[in-house]
């Protein structure tokens, strides 16, 4: 069977280019904001710090699953009624969010909140389809600029308007409303893809995929509050289907994740180290939140940052990855592209090595956040072409499928893993003492120590 093409639209598929722009800039509005707001409404709901990272991680989890899904309908049935689809996802997610009574409410709402990591990527293919491989590239500049510059203001705009608790919810309806103003642009005005793919989708391996995920993590979630004989058939279920999975991926014909691209041995480095980077990302954004807002004086650590500090604290790390990224490019015209992601790595080990070793004072936090920011910004930036230039130009759509699935996955990963370290090294009864975050950095910094002699070892590994 071959693709259909569709006729296109009257509407001149550039003028999408600033249209979609502004959706990613609402899209990092939602991004950098609510992550401010988090330790405020744990506080008004009276969640533990293990708890917030479990929200982050439920988040992740969706997103891991959600994209490849997504992006398959989306070559199927049309990229922008998938677009419109999510955008609602995640207008019901902060809704719910913004409404949630509890621990599980909320879960449920950051779990279709998680459908906010699928814009970007159906953004993509209508811009790819509509101005070609070459346009379209360019194109993607403007809409990463834009996610960048949206997840800063976010994050300083809601910092200083939550300064006073009782702003928490308005501000997450806030948050809400900028789906609804994206709801008109991606309804009328972005025009439609234009071809169509042929196959099916493979629900089988989604279902599979996302009960041995949600089963595995939940058993992972848990083990600092059930017992073994609980915890331990929960993962060895997750486990067992996952590996039905890995089967099912293997046996059918129309994949949602190519498996076979993870053990090739000129693209497996690139995803571990995609993995390793997620995990150290994702990992430490929830407990570092929640460490930052711990009020001395009723747990004995912590700079008890109100949202507006929490925001300037999330600053430097953010504005370094936005300059490790832009400089990537150039710094690898000078030296090997392995040597500089391996750089990267270290950096982002150095900056939580920082952390780790001293938390007493903000500037510590800046001064670490700096050097894992901007070795993360080389990672991002690196890795994905990386990857590109060792797959087959055929398998490109889906080896950076599965490039970003295995980021999301990673996040809920760390978040979950994240979770039990603070339940399990307590100061008292729902309060993770100093030493639990203190083993959370450490472990990130590790991660990352890791990365770095897989990175360098990718000049001598063949390339597809």
């Amino acid at each position: 069977m071959t693709a259909t093409v569709l006729p296109p639209p009257a509407r001149p598929a550039l003028s999408a280019v600033p249209l979609l722009a502004l959706v990613e800039f609402a899209s990092g509005v939602l991004q950098g904001g609510f992550p401010i707001l988090l330790p405020r409404l744990g506080e008004h709901l009276d969640l533990r710090a293990s708890d917030l990272s479990l929200a982050l991680g439920a988040e992740f989890l969706v997103s891991g699953v959600a994209v490849p899904l997504t992006s398959r309908l989306g070559d199927l049935y049309g990229h922008r009624r998938l677009l419109r689809a999510t955008v609602l996802l995640t207008l019901l997610g902060f809704v719910v969010t913004a409404l949630a009574p509890d621990l599980p409410v909320l879960l449920a709402g950051r779990a279709l909140s998680g459908f906010l990591a699928c814009w970007l990527p159906l953004e993509f293919a209508i811009l790819r389809d509509r101005l070609g491989e070459e346009r379209g590239g360019r194109a993607v500049g403007p809409l990463v600029g834009a996610l960048t510059v949206g997840s800063t203001l976010g994050a300083l705009a809601v910092g200083g308007l939550g300064a006073d608790p009782a702003a928490t919810r308005p501000l997450l309806w806030a948050l809400a409303a900028l789906p609804v103003l994206a709801l008109p642009v991606v309804w009328r005005l972005v025009p439609e893809s234009a071809t169509r793919a042929a196959g099916r989708i493979d629900w089988a391996g989604a279902g599979l995929l996302s009960l041995g995920l949600t089963v595995l993590l939940s058993g992972l979630g848990a083990s600092g509050a059930l017992p073994g004989a609980v915890t331990l058939p929960l993962l060895a279920a997750g486990a067992a289907l996952l590996a039905l999975f890995v089967r099912q991926e293997l046996r059918t014909d129309a994949p949602m994740v190519d498996v076979r691209l993870l053990v090739r041995r000129a693209t497996a480095p690139v995803f571990g180290l995609s993995f390793l980077l997620g995990c150290a990302l994702y990992g430490a954004q929830g407990p570092t939140l929640a460490f930052e807002a711990a009020k001395p004086a009723e747990t004995g650590y912590g700079l008890g940052a109100v949202p507006l500090v929490l925001g300037l604290l999330v600053l430097p790390q953010t504005a370094a990855a936005t300059l490790g990224a832009v400089t990537a490019h150039r710094l690898t015209l000078r030296h090997d592209a392995s040597a500089v992601l391996g750089g990267g790595f270290a950096l982002c080990a150095a900056g939580y090595g920082v952390i780790a070793l001293g938390h007493a004072a903000a500037w510590q936090f800046v001064l670490g956040g700096a050097f894992a920011g901007y070795g993360a910004g080389l990672g991002l930036s690196l890795l994905p072409a990386l990857l590109m230039r060792r797959l087959p130009a055929e398998q490109t759509g889906i080896g950076t499928g599965v490039y970003n699935t295995l980021k999301s996955l990673a996040g809920a990963a760390a978040g979950v893993v994240a979770a039990a370290v603070l339940d399990h090294l307590v100061l008292r009864a729902d309060v993770p003492s100093e030493g639990a975050y203190t083993l959370v950095w450490t472990g990130c910094a590790v991660l990352c120590g890791l990365g770095v002699p897989v990175a360098l070892a990718l000049r001598r590994t063949p390339v597809a």
